[in-house]
């Protein structure tokens, strides 16, 4: 049977209506979900927070002093006023404007900051501060054979290094709907899994996780962010990420509120075992103060050296008490007055001559 010209152009036109409309359902979607515009590019569904920061004008020639915090949870505004704080007290030494623009969220690895921050290639900072080093740690917990250096293991991370790695079509939202259901109905039948689990994980992965195979990873992260930065002459402020383990830890005592925490909001449980976590995050603290060391462009605080270990300032093992986050910032306010004294051009200098 031959198709005659004009039920072949129905058909193509109806198949182009399908895919208008599938768009259009999965831009709805999706607008709802995360709360943001309809014409939203993919990457405002997984990562939202980089809306109000993109569409802000930033650079280095006017009388504002921007600083980008990247990091997960301990720097979130949900889960600490480390930036209230920050801002507050460089305001006030300065007598100028500050803003603070924060894109650390919950749960976000050093991976996710990498990529929030080569979204942000045409704005230009005046300075970096760079804080992670738990949340990597969860991705330990799998069998050697199955972790994968970039995060895949983990069904978030298996969605998004798509779009990250071939952002042409990153403003696909019907593609990046149907890639997103295919991996989530994926992890839910495959078995054995072929992701580690979303929540917490159990004893049989947690007992993988002494061997700290995110630590290449966390390192090439990190290499990666300081190379971006190094091109865009920002400087970074590297820390190493403090932690607070008492010694007679259990789930049983922290759930009973028998440590002397102040608040007790997540067990160490939820990253993997505590002796695994601690030797975790010794591993990456480690490879943070090499960077320290031998990168051009970076000034260093050591915060696991400089707030006490007790629950005056831990509600948990790093997340901060009120008293925590003003001796956070206190311990970094040295150096980020120092750099915000000089001109862009001496700041540049002393900061990029390693």
């Amino acid at each position: 049977m031959i198709l005659s010209k004009k039920r072949i152009i129905f058909f193509f036109l109806y198949i182009c209506f399908l895919i208008l409309l599938v768009e259009v359902v999965s831009r709805a979607e999706w607008s709802i979900r995360r709360e943001v515009p309809f014409f939203s590019p993919n990457t405002y569904f997984y990562y939202p927070e980089l809306r109000n920061i993109e569409r802000k004008s930033i650079n280095k020639e006017d009388n504002i002093f921007d600083i980008l915090l990247l990091g997960g949870s301990v720097l979130h505004e949900k889960r600490s006023n480390i930036y209230q704080v920050l801002l507050e007290k460089m305001t006030f030494a300065t007598k100028r404007k500050i803003r603070v623009h924060n894109l650390s969220e919950p749960g976000h690895t050093s991976l996710d900051s990498y990529y929030k921050y080569r979204h942000l290639s045409n704005k230009k900072f005046d300075l970096v501060l760079f804080y992670h080093g738990i949340n990597d740690l969860r991705l330990n917990n799998c069998p050697t054979l199955m972790y994968q250096n970039d995060y895949s293991h983990y069904s978030w991370y298996k969605i998004i290094n798509l779009f990250e790695r071939h952002r042409n079509i990153r403003n696909i939202a019907s593609l990046y709907s149907l890639y997103y259901r295919l991996i989530r109905t994926e992890e839910k039948l495959s078995s054995p899994p072929l992701y580690i689990p979303r929540k917490t994980p159990t004893e049989e992965w947690t007992k993988h996780g002494s061997n700290i195979k995110s630590a290449d990873a966390f390192r090439l992260n990190l290499k990666k962010i300081l190379e971006i930065a190094y091109r865009k002459q920002e400087p970074v402020l590297l820390m190493t990420f403090s932690s607070y383990v008492p010694k007679d830890y259990s789930l049983e005592r922290f759930e009973n509120r028998e440590l002397d925490y102040c608040l007790n909001e997540c067990p160490i449980e939820i990253w993997g075992t505590p002796k695994n976590i601690v030797t975790g995050l010794t591993v990456h603290n480690e490879i943070i103060k090499s960077f320290a060391e031998n990168s051009a462009g970076v000034v260093f605080v050591d915060q696991e050296a400089l707030i006490p270990k007790n629950g005056l300032y831990f509600n948990d093992i790093c997340h901060l008490t009120h008293k925590g986050c003003e001796r956070f910032v206190d311990n970094i306010m040295e150096v980020i007055l120092n750099l915000a004294s000089l001109s862009p051009a001496s700041r540049n200098s002393e900061t990029f001559t390693k």
